[in-house]
C-alpha cells in the first residue's frame, strides 16, 4: 500500500494528524528515500511529525520505546 496516494493524490481530511516515523540507517528492506518522502509529505500538510533515523540499525528496530510512549501521551493528552 502506498500512503502517498492517500496523502497527496486523494486528500483525506480524516487521516491521522500525528505521525511517528522511524527507520534504521542500515535497513535493507526500506529505502531512506521512502521514509524521507513520507515525512516531507506529512510535514507539508501541516501534520504533527516526529521523524528520525536509528543510526546503524536494521529493519523493524525499536531503540526508543520510552520516547514513543511519551509521544503518545503528549498527542493524546494522557497524564498519569
Amino acid at each position: 500500500m502506498n500512503p502517498m496516494y492517500h496523502l497527496l493524490e486523494k486528500h483525506n481530511p480524516n487521516r491521522s494528524k500525528h505521525w511517528w516515523i522511524r527507520l534504521g540507517t542500515s535497513d535493507t528492506d526500506t529505502s531512506h528515500v521512502i521514509s524521507t518522502n513520507l515525512a516531507a509529505a506529512v510535514d507539508n500538510l501541516g501534520d504533527d511529525l516526529n521523524h528520525s533515523f536509528y543510526w546503524d540499525q536494521g529493519h523493524a528496530t525499536n531503540v526508543d520505546p520510552g520516547d514513543f510512549i511519551k509521544w503518545v501521551a503528549k498527542v493524546t493528552g494522557y497524564k498519569k
